[in-house]
Formats: structure tokens, sequence, C-alpha cells
């Protein structure tokens, strides 16, 4: 006797479809297709070559559920070999984007799958892995969402209207051009950031004696970051606007989700709010226990998820990204009405950080240990060049 003939049809067919069902959520493919190509781009006041995909700058945002299938098509109609890398995503080796190693290039006018699962959730970024497409466009915001039966899911957070936001950095230089000037100690980038620390700038902030010893160990001019860069870009511009998130107008009370990643050649970032404290809620793709800052510095390649609020109707509030050597920034207003600016930052104490390295070196160049204990166990090096820490400091 068939013991299964006494299962009731129904039955059969309500276990059947379920047993579909799931198969077909766990093998939900999320497709894109990208088309890399050169264009040309004014962001600085000259007209230069830059890569853009699918049309834009940067690359479109790829947003994926946690249990997707990712299968991303990419057709090269550069002149050059190209490649893409998932920043921060666990994936196969053979699909990480690596030229020569995980991977061959994708050569002129051919066209690449990569396909993985997405086994994760979080804010990530991906970039170009061949030469240095990166930093003339090819990088963009790669999204992994929560399921929304995650035993880690958080309401009122992880339901939150969210925004990607990639920074990054523009020079109208050729990128090949400063990587060899990396390679050569000069002055160039100081000078174009004002940051040379002259004779006649010593003499006026009473620090000769500082600049003369400087000048004899044969240091350099004292800088936190070693690239000058035309433009600071949110989300591939200067200045941006946010005033509806999927056609509803933000009011006040309105909270919105930032999905932040530093997609920067070399800056870090200092981030600050015009409307208030910021709450971090995730750092590298990882959630973290809520905390509010007064602002938060963002490192090369991190990414960092932060809730903001809007106060009050009929204002913009600014978001200000500003890179730690305080020269250039780029602002995305929140909010509809007029624009509430945040106070720049002050221009950092170099002679004072001048001063503090000094004290770690000898006179013949060498590091001194005696002094170099002292300084590290005394005060920070940025603590130092802060003024709105140590006072005084003229606003740039």
């Amino acid at each position: 006797m068939n013991r299964y003939k006494k299962i009731p049809i129904r039955i059969l067919q309500t276990v059947l479809i379920l047993l579909c069902t799931q198969t077909l959520f766990a093998q939900r493919v999320v497709h894109y297709e990208l088309y890399v190509k050169d264009t040309l781009v004014n962001y600085a006041g000259k007209q230069k070559r830059a890569i853009a995909v699918n049309g834009q700058i940067p690359m479109p945002t790829l947003t994926f559920t946690e249990g997707d299938t990712a299968e991303i098509v990419v057709h090269n109609q550069l002149k050059e070999s190209t490649s893409l890398h998932w920043h921060g995503v666990f994936l196969p080796n053979k699909e990480d984007g690596v030229p020569w190693l995980t991977q061959k290039p994708i050569a002129p006018g051919t066209t690449y799958t990569y396909r993985f699962p997405i086994i994760q959730h979080g804010t990530h970024w991906y970039h170009s892995h061949s030469g240095l497409q990166e930093q003339i466009g090819m990088y963009g915001s790669f999204i992994m969402k929560k399921r929304g039966d995650d035993k880690t899911f958080r309401k009122g957070i992880d339901d939150l209207p969210t925004v990607p936001i990639i920074l990054s950095e523009w020079t109208n230089l050729n990128p090949d051009n400063i990587n060899r000037m990396l390679h050569n100690a000069n002055d160039w980038a100081a000078i174009k950031k004002g940051a040379t620390q002259s004779y006649v700038e010593a003499i006026k902030e009473g620090k000769l004696g500082v600049k003369v010893k400087n000048e004899w160990k044969r240091m350099l001019a004292m800088d936190v970051s070693d690239v000058y860069y035309d433009k600071i870009l949110i989300n591939g511009s200067h200045s941006t606007d946010l005033k509806t998130i999927g056609g509803k107008k933000l009011k006040a009370g309105d909270k919105v989700r930032l999905r932040v990643s530093n997609g920067g050649a070399s800056s870090y970032f200092w981030l600050r709010y015009a409307g208030g404290k910021i709450t971090v809620v995730a750092n590298d793709g990882n959630d973290v226990e809520p905390v509010e800052v007064d602002r938060l510095i963002i490192a090369v390649s991190e990414t960092y998820d932060i809730v903001v609020t809007i106060p009050q109707d009929g204002l913009a509030y600014e978001f200000l990204a500003t890179t730690e050597d305080r020269i250039q920034s780029a602002s995305y207003f929140i909010g509809d009405g007029v624009k509430q600016l945040i106070s720049p930052l002050p221009r950092l104490k170099y002679f004072e950080g001048m001063k503090m390295m000094n004290d770690m070196m000898k006179m013949n160049g060498d590091l001194d240990d005696m002094g170099m204990k002292m300084s590290l166990n005394q005060m920070d090096m940025n603590v130092v060049m802060y003024p709105e820490i140590t006072g005084n400091g003229e606003k740039r």
C-alpha cells in the first residue's frame, strides 16, 4: 500500500508551492548592465578626460538585498582594459575584480559578467582596479539591504529613507602625473594650498626659530596631506540639494539615513551637519550602537551610515564634507528652503605641528628617542594643530 495516498492532494500542492517559492526567493537574481565609456567633464574650469558608466559619474548605485544573487555585466567601451572590484564584499575569489590576480582584464570592446551571492548587508562601494581609472570617475555605491525578517533589523533605523553618499576628489592634472610627483619631494601641493610656512609667515606668528630649525633639519613644509585637489565632490557634484525622497517632500522632524562612502584617492574627510548632531548607526557595513557626535572623520575607502534630522520647515541644512587639510569641501543640502550653512573649519596651526616634529628629531635629522617619547606622551599631533581645541587660528 502506498502510504503517500493518505496525504490529501491540497496539502501536497501547498507543500510544493512553498518549496518552489522558497527556491525562487533564494535564487532571486538582481541584474545590472554597466557600459564603461570615455567622456569629457569640466569640474574645475578645464575640460578633462573622465570615465562615465551608463553616462554618469559616479557609477550607478548598485542595490541588493541579502540573499540575492548579483549579476553585473560590464561592457568595456574604452580603448584600454578595465575591471571592477567590490570593496568589502564577501564573494568568491574569482569575482573579486583584480586583474591578473583573480581575473584577466576586461579587454577593450569586450563584455564580462560578474556573478556572486549576496551573503551580507551594509554600505560598501565598488571601483575600477585597473590603473588609476578610479580617480577619473570609476567609483560608485554598493548597497546591501537587510531582509525584513532579519533578526538584526532595527526599527527606526533600518526602515528609514536612505540616500547613498559617495565622496571623491577631482584634479585637473593627469593622475599618473600626481603619482610621479609623489615620488619626488617638492612643495608644489603646499604652494597651491597656501601651506608653505614661509619665513614671512613665521615672523608674523613669532615662530622664526621653529622655521629655521625646520630648514636646518631639511624638512619640507608641514602638511596633513600630500595632494592638492581642484574640487571635492559629493555624488559627482560640488553642491547638491535634497528636497524630496521617493517623491515625498522633506519636513521638520524627518530623519534621513545617509550611507556615506569615501571613494577618494587620498583624502580623509570631516563630516558635519548644520542641523545639529549626527547619529552614527553603522561602520564599514557593520551595525554599531547608535552614538551622537558633532563631527566625524572618514578615512579613504571607509563607510559610515549616519542619521540626520531636519529640525525646521522652510530651511535646507548643509551636510559638509571637508578635507582633513581644510582646504576644500563639498556641500549636500538636506531640506527645502533657505540654505543654512555650517561654519568652516579654521586653518590648521602648521607651525605648532612643525615645532612638535622638530622636537622629535635631532639636528642631523635622526629621530630623537627621548624627544619622541616626550612628544607622544604630551600631546597628539592633531590636537596640537587644531585651533578649535587650542585656540586662535584663521578661518578659511
